[in-house]
């Protein structure tokens, strides 16, 4: 018993043995198989794979592998040569990201995928029977091969991204169709027409052609899918992706006809920073503007803060929005509102210079005499002619005379500049001697100066009434100003809204 275990023992390790030695023999065959076909769970819920009767046959016989191929191909290829004398190139790009639009230097920033076709009957290897009918390789062995030298000519930088390594992807199929794929950082211009700035459109463009070779060379076209975008919507802070255009033409050069291929992005500006930051608050500073009109014509200090402020501010605003845009010499959207509020504001202040200048107070004259002079002896000033009215009746003057010298001088005294008389004047008979220091330049009687004083105190003169009934009309001139400009100014101001924005927003 103990025999037949042993031998049994000695039949497995025999067996095992013998699967391994095979496995070692046959390996290369076996990790070919497992890469060709799929697994699937069985009736038992194991594993039993998906067998494709063409692969397990090219893969169990002799196959020629990557090396084999690529030694064979390159060792007598010729990368100046063209391949076939003439060359049919199809381009397809994918844009992954738009990044940046700078206003200052009208240029834009985008990542893409650029994709190039081309076939080169001397990288053929279908007859060789290849374990892969597909060569995936980096960007080292594309420099041993022929390319179209293709680039972006009217592009400001164009970089090839390096991270990890360079992001270039090279395809090489069994019947000689080469496939490149480069990931590129690209800074293009664009075409900026500030005119209706913010409701603006941006185009922006990159040409891409064969730097070397001509049209009896090199064929250059747009594949089916042409140009694409990643990502179905494409956003930036400012603008909008709107649309993409495929454009292929010819252009003449000295040396002959090129292929150029365009691709053009069409941006539309979104307004909405520059409604909440410029046009809103320019609103609320034209409102402010116009609460002046309703203080009255005595606050002009007030008055004179509403509008002054507000045209500081608006001029503030102004210079924050013009400091991140170019310098052109056209006049923008923008700057037609902003200096049309302005101009609003200023005309406010218009308005309020002239309504101070009807409301000031104006101090009364009195009456004018002669100046006396060395050869002529002062004359007296004559009191003003009686006036009567429509009845025939009139005003009489009280005619009282002085009793002494020292009444009609301290009479007089009143009529003096500041009506002020000093404590204890004319006091010890010295009156007569004091008012020599405080006559003025008018030489006038004193019975004439003390008829005007005792006049006013009874009756107003001509003149007063006729100064008081012209300031009245000023003040009433005033106000129908103001009652005027609290309608006409919000008028205007609605009409040139309807005008400016039928105007800017047509086509946006």
């Amino acid at each position: 018993m103990q025999y037949l275990q042993f031998l049994s023992l000695v039949v497995l390790l025999l067996m095992c043995h013998a699967r391994k030695s095979v496995y070692r023999r046959n390996s290369p065959s076996l990790r070919r198989l497992t890469r060709n076909y799929d697994w699937e769970v069985d009736e038992h819920g194991g594993l039993k794979p998906i067998i494709n009767p063409a692969k397990v046959e090219r893969a169990t016989k002799n196959c020629a592998n990557d090396s084999f191929i690529l030694g064979t191909i390159m060792s007598n290829y010729n990368r100046h040569k063209i391949p076939g004398g003439q060359v049919d190139v199809e381009v397809e790009v994918w844009v992954q990201e738009i990044t940046t639009i700078s206003d200052i230097t009208s240029d834009f920033q985008l990542d893409i995928y650029i994709y190039e076709t081309w076939y080169d009957p001397a990288l053929n290897y279908a007859f060789m029977n290849p374990c892969k009918y597909n060569l995936s390789l980096n960007s080292v062995l594309l420099e041993k091969l022929w390319t179209p030298n293709s680039c972006f000519i009217n592009s400001k930088t164009a970089d090839i991204h390096k991270s990890p390594f360079p992001n270039i992807f090279l395809m090489i199929y069994a019947n000689g169709t080469v496939w490149t794929n480069y990931r590129l950082k690209l800074q293009g211009p664009c075409i900026m027409d500030l005119t209706k700035f913010p409701f603006d459109n941006v185009t922006c463009s990159l040409t891409f052609e064969s730097f070397n070779y001509n049209t009896d060379e090199v064929k250059m076209d747009w594949s089916v899918n042409g140009v694409q975008k990643m990502r179905d919507k494409m956003e930036l802070a400012d603008y909008e992706l709107v649309d993409i255009h495929k454009i292929r033409t010819t252009e003449e050069y000295p040396a002959g006809y090129w292929h150029e291929l365009t691709m053009s992005f069409e941006f539309k500006r979104r307004a909405g920073w520059y409604i909440l930051q410029a046009y809103l608050p320019t609103y609320l500073t034209i409102c402010i503007s116009w609460i002046s009109f309703a203080l009255g014509s005595k606050a002009i200090p007030a008055r004179t803060m509403l509008g002054v402020n507000s045209l500081l501010a608006m001029t503030f605003q102004f210079g924050n929005i013009i400091r991140n845009l170019p310098r052109v010499s056209y006049v923008k959207a923008i700057d037609v509102w902003m200096l049309s509020c302005m101009t609003f504001v200023f005309c406010s202040l218009l308005e309020l210079a002239w309504v101070g200048y009807l409301s000031r107070e104006e101090e009364p004259t009195s009456a004018k005499c002669l100046q006396p002079s060395a050869q002529v002896a002062p004359k007296p000033c004559h009191p003003p002619p009686v006036q009567q009215n429509a009845n025939n009746s009139s005003v009489h003057r009280r005619q009282k005379q002085p009793k002494n010298e020292e009444e009609s001088a301290l009479l007089s005294l009143r009529d003096n500049d500041y009506g002020y008389i000093p404590p204890g004047f004319g006091l010890n008979g010295n009156v007569a001697n004091a008012m020599k220091s405080f006559s003025s330049s008018c030489s006038c009687e004193p019975t004439n100066v003390v008829n005007l004083m005792l006049d006013e105190a009874e009756t107003i003169p001509t003149s007063t009434s006729s100064s008081l009934s012209r300031k009245q009309r000023r003040e009433i001139l005033a106000h129908k100003i103001d009652s005027v400009s609290v309608f006409m100014f919000p008028f205007l101001f609605v009409l040139f809204n309807i005008a400016y924005w039928q105007h800017y927003l047509r086509g946006y």
